[in-house]
């Protein structure tokens, strides 16, 4: 049975910021070899199993966004590369941060748009044309293809070749954790070359399964139609008041209330009741 299994864990290589999280990435990749040996065994009636452990995955203690992934592993040996990077909008992002943006965005006017997660595509995509074969897909937040980021980041990922070779529209991503934050996300495949086929995958809500539709092209609103970018403007193209500020709960969530918070806050001020909104 082992002279048939092409894979392996020493195949996978990651990059951790977390010294703790890194060492259970090694753990988690054991264990699914572990259950994948296991199926094999159902599958062919022999019992199969790699112990002693003999490999080891590379998953390193490092930024991803400051090492060079050529040092990581060559881009030659690579087919896929997949991650969940950290979600963190313009307004929440630390000094660190927003210089590693503004550094793979390099001369973009609008890098300070960007959310944190951007920058793994760019980085992807240069470290790709090491190997036009390999395929990418990233978990995003759903903002990178809404609204002003739009315009400001597929111009750049177009240029550098991206096409979009399957995507999930948004969805509510799902954890296991305590105390979880309900999280609208994207998953987004893409290629430096033209992708055979193209899939949407459609959500009738964010909670329920997806189902497939083949489509012709994925523009970066996840559509099937052609590249068309929204560019923000300061006036109105009819005869309305202008807008200064749209509205944002800006203020750290102190003005959100559950439904408790707002019974017990009309049963104290029921002349408040006009002043809450959906």
């Amino acid at each position: 049975v082992s002279e048939i299994l092409l894979v392996d864990v020493d195949q996978f290589y990651g990059i951790e910021i977390e010294e703790f999280p890194a060492q259970i990435a090694q753990v988690a990749l054991w264990m699914t070899d572990h259950q994948m040996n296991l199926r094999v065994s159902e599958e062919f009636g022999q019992y199969f199993a790699r112990l002693p452990l003999k490999k080891a995955p590379s998953i390193i203690h490092e930024n991803a966004l400051a090492v060079d992934w050529l040092n990581v592993v060559d881009p030659a040996k690579l087919s896929y590369i997949v991650g969940n990077p950290p979600f963190i909008g313009k307004q929440h992002q630390d000094e660190r941060q927003k210089a590693e943006i503004m550094a793979a965005f390099q001369g973009c006017d609008d890098a300070g748009l960007l959310d944190y997660v951007c920058a793994w595509y760019r980085k992807s995509l240069r470290y790709m044309r090491g190997n036009p074969a390999i395929k990418a897909a990233l978990v995003s937040t759903n903002s990178i293809v809404q609204g002003e980021q739009v315009s400001a980041l597929w111009p750049i990922l177009r240029r550098d070749g991206l096409e979009i070779a399957f995507a999930h529209r948004t969805f509510q991503w799902s954890s296991e954790a305590k105390g979880k934050a309900a999280v609208q996300c994207v998953i987004i495949g893409f290629t430096i070359h033209i992708p055979e086929d193209r899939w949407i995958f459609e959500y009738e809500d964010l909670k329920s399964d997806s189902h497939a539709i083949r489509v012709g092209r994925i523009n970066p609103y996840l559509v099937d139609a052609p590249d068309v970018f929204l560019q923000n403007r300061r006036s109105p193209i009819s005869t309305v008041p202008e807008i200064v500020w749209g509205s944002m709960p800006n203020d750290g969530g102190h003005l959100l209330l559950t439904d408790e918070e707002k019974r017990e806050l009309l049963a104290k001020e029921p002349a408040a009741e006009p002043l809450i909104r959906r």
